[in-house]
């Protein structure tokens, strides 16, 4: 289970919605004759043909895919449930082939969990998606194999063909991120939940429709809530206790830093009620506003601001979005829960000569290489000339030549703008302020920057190419993606 590390620490559980388990049903599908007989489909020695033969290859089949799976490193938000084999029946002078009720109860015992159904044969795969309205992928490498999936979609479900298992764990991620996307509750700190954002015009406000389309929840908090609350964990002995052992560790895995051990306590403070939150509230998501919250002196008076527990939560799987800006959190959940890395975010400046993107925020994660790898080299220098307020500083310049996708919502959250890009540099690892950056040459800048006035400024920024990724789970959840590629 992916949870934040410095949450284990302090003893809090806030499970990611890459904890949500997709429940996949194999159903190893066939054909059994009741008797031999030769003909226009169909040839053999007798042998071969009978309905005995039949149904012990089909065992076998079975059989060699249960062993298959136990040797396999499967994903652990990917459940197999059961494997079954159900077969059609061809009567001897019946021009009809049918799928015997006993059959298809075979399928029906466990239809209630199973989210996704995987088979071996286009007929059966049919008839299940008809029987039980949920997905369904053909794992098939031969190309009659697709025959099955228009049959599918005709009928409003979705469906797919898996040449191999490479290509259907991909197509099965799809999956377990709309699931995910479906179990994420967002939490959004604002006194002014009805009301543009100051630094980010083009952000969605009525949040309602998210749910509607992607069953994605959310829950507001005022800042009296929020920041009473800190105030009561403040004063709890054993959090500070907790807090200062955390900032301890995190300034000693710094290869260099500015601040000291009670400048990181504050930050590591704000993170540590941001978890008690999300925990009480039943939440898997988070952002606050930058402007407002500055205007109330609270990040003056506790000497925090949000970067540090922004960058933290991104590395459990837990999207975290900075200036209260749902288009990027959007962006980032998507990216996020299909390559299971930490995501970046930043101002986009353009060169459109050059065809250069310089991205600038100071938010990068420790795992934005991926969620299970191990942290990447971090230095500390605080957003403040005051030296508060902890920023993780990692050296783009040492990433030159990897790939990365970007990405943004649109302000009614129904299209995602995307593109790919290639490392070429970075700067910012001193600095005030937003001043971590990382340059990209992307295919077409002039392009990309005229698509952006539809979409805003923000853009969520993952490590690997995605973009063909992101396009087929916007197939399937039902949001467009415009791409300069």
């Amino acid at each position: 289970m992916i949870a934040p590390e410095f949450a284990k620490a302090f003893d809090i559980n806030v499970p990611g919605a890459l904890n949500t388990q997709l429940n996949v049903k194999f159903v190893n599908t066939g054909i059994v004759h009741e008797a031999f007989w030769e003909g226009s489909c169909r040839w053999g020695s007798k042998e071969f043909l009978t309905p005995e033969a039949e149904k012990q290859r089909l065992n076998q089949m079975l059989q060699e895919f249960k062993q298959k799976l136990a040797n396999m490193q499967i994903p652990a938000d990917f459940n197999f449930l059961t494997p079954v084999t159900m077969y059609a029946w061809v009567e001897k002078g019946k021009p009809e082939i049918t799928l015997p009720e006993e059959q298809l109860n075979i399928v029906r015992e466990d239809a209630d969990e199973s989210d996704v159904y995987v088979v071996t044969h286009p007929p059966e795969g049919v008839w299940i998606a008809e029987a039980f309205k949920k997905p369904v992928i053909i794992l098939q490498e031969q190309g009659w194999g697709v025959d099955m999936v228009p049959r599918i979609r005709m009928k409003g479900i979705s469906s797919y063909q898996a040449h191999n298992w490479d290509e259907l764990f991909i197509k099965l991620r799809l999956f377990a991120v709309k699931k995910a996307v479906a179990h994420t509750k967002l939490l959004n700190i604002t006194n002014l939940p009805d009301k543009m954002v100051y630094g980010v015009n083009s952000g969605m406000i009525d949040l309602e429709p998210l749910n509607e389309r992607y069953g994605m929840d959310h829950e507001y908090m005022d800042y009296q809530a929020f920041f009473g609350r800190m105030d009561e964990l403040k004063r709890d002995k054993r959090v500070r206790k907790q807090v200062k052992k955390a900032a301890q560790e995190l300034l000693n895995g710094a290869q260099d830093s500015n601040m000291d051990l009670e400048a990181v306590e504050d930050s590591l403070m704000f993170y540590y009620t941001s978890l008690d939150r999300l925990q009480a509230t039943g939440s898997n998501a988070f952002t606050i506003e930058c402007f407002e919250l500055c205007s109330t002196l609270e990040p003056w008076k506790r000497r925090f601001t949000p970067c540090l527990n922004n960058a933290l939560l991104k590395d459990s799987g837990i999207p975290a979005a900075c200036e209260g800006d749902i288009n990027a959190l959007m962006a980032m959940m998507m990216q996020l829960y299909l390559s299971r890395k930490a995501v970046y975010m930043g101002n986009p400046n353009f060169d459109f000569e050059t065809n250069m993107l310089n991205l600038h925020h100071s938010v990068a994660s420790l795992k934005m290489m991926g969620l299970d790898s191990g942290k990447s080299p971090y230095s500390i220098h605080s957003f403040t000339h005051s030296k508060f307020g902890v920023t993780l500083r990692h050296d783009f310049t040492k990433d030159i030549g990897k790939y990365v996708t970007l990405g943004r919502f649109d302000p009614q959250g129904k299209s995602m703008l995307m593109t790919r890009g290639e490392i070429t540099g970075g700067g910012g690892m001193t600095g005030y302020g937003c001043s971590q950056n990382v340059d990209i040459a992307i295919p077409n800048a002039y392009e990309f920057w005229r698509e952006s006035q539809n979409y805003g400024h923000h853009l969520a920024m993952v490590y690997g190419d995605y973009v063909e990724a992101v396009r087929d789970l916007g197939d399937l959840m039902g949001f467009q993606v415009a791409r300069i590629v």
